[in-house]
This record gives C-alpha cells, sequence and structure tokens, in this order.
C-alpha cells in the first residue's frame, strides 16, 4: 500500500472509499505517457535507471530485443542501472544476459553505496555521472531515464548542460508518489 496514492487507498479502503470486494469490477486505462522508444531515431541510445526505474527501461530493452530480432534496429545502447547496494540491482542477471544477447548492447551497474562486504568490484557513485565519463560528448545520443527524481533533474541538467545533449532527446519518467507531490506543495 502506498500511502496517498488513490488506487492503493482505493483497493486498500484508506479513508472513506470502502475496500474493492472480490470480483468487483474496477476499469482502468493504461498509461498515455510520453516515455517510449523513439524508433524512428538513428540517435544511440542511452538507458539510465535508478531503484524502480528499472521497470519502464526494461520494457524499453524488451521492445529493443524484438526490433532487433525483426532486423529492425541497429543503434548502440548502454543501460546504466543505479543503486545503492548491490540487492538494489534485483535483475543484474538479466542485465548481464542482455549485453550477450544483443547487438551492441552494453550493460554499466553503478553502486552508490557499496560496503567492503559486498565485495563489489564494480562502477561506484552516482549513476548519472558514470554516464558522463563514459560519454563526455552526448550530442548524436538520445536518454531515456527513469527513477527518483533527484537523479532525473541531475542528469537532464548536467546532461545538457555539461556534456552537450539536446534538452529534447531527454526523454524522462520520474517516479513519485501523490504523497510526494502533496507534502512537496
Amino acid at each position: 500500500h502506498l500511502p496517498g496514492g488513490h488506487f492503493t487507498d482505493r483497493v486498500f479502503g484508506v479513508g472513506s472509499r470502502p475496500p474493492l470486494k472480490e470480483r468487483e469490477i474496477f476499469r482502468l486505462e493504461g498509461p498515455f505517457g510520453t516515455f517510449f522508444l523513439r524508433e524512428d531515431s538513428d540517435k544511440a541510445v542511452v538507458l539510465l535507471a535508478s531503484g524502480t526505474g528499472f521497470a519502464p527501461i526494461k520494457a524499453i530493452v524488451e521492445r529493443i530485443t524484438a526490433l532487433q530480432a525483426a532486423g529492425s534496429f541497429r543503434r548502440p545502447v548502454r543501460l546504466y542501472w543505479g543503486g545503492r547496494r548491490p540487492a538494489d540491482l534485483y535483475h543484474d542477471a538479466l542485465c548481464r544476459q542482455w549485453e550477450k544477447d544483443l547487438a551492441d548492447f552494453q550493460y554499466v551497474p553503478v553502486l552508490s553505496d557499496a560496503k567492503p562486504e559486498d565485495g563489489w568490484t564494480g562502477r561506484t557513485g552516482f549513476v548519472h555521472l558514470a554516464v558522463m565519463a563514459d560519454l563526455p560528448d552526448m550530442s548524436g545520443h538520445e536518454v531515456y531515464a527513469c527513477g527518483v527524481p533527484v537523479m532525473v533533474e541531475s542528469a537532464r541538467r548536467d546532461f545538457v548542460a555539461q556534456c552537450g545533449l539536446d534538452g529534447a532527446d531527454f526523454y524522462a519518467d520520474a517516479f513519485t508518489s501523490e504523497a510526494d507531490r502533496q507534502a512537496a506543495a
């Protein structure tokens, strides 16, 4: 349950709304947002995820997989996934498999709070800074960023100001809950 969330409050009967009953029909429509792969582009793709922002990024990689199988996608793809600790990269094995299976696909996991007991030998720091270290010139790229708002906002600001990314080529889906939005208001 996500406190303040319209859907979960309704499902669990929080506040003045009764909970859903077994077999009750609940109609909803899918998202109609702008976070989807631009298939008509020829630019290199940077996928940037933090935390649960991986889920929409995973959907984009699944689309790329289908397009590659059909022979209609030939762009380089880099997936950067940031977490605090190794367990936060909950589909690490899947990402490593994509790196083996997909053409011109690179996976870069980054941890911001790795501990010595983690035995982590990979990249550390903030995930968007790892992108900047690898791609100091991002002209000719498009970025799909999804995760916590501070990461998405930092990436947008720094990629455009410091790496030459065209702001129109930055697509984002920052994860905030209704409770987060109300607290910020």
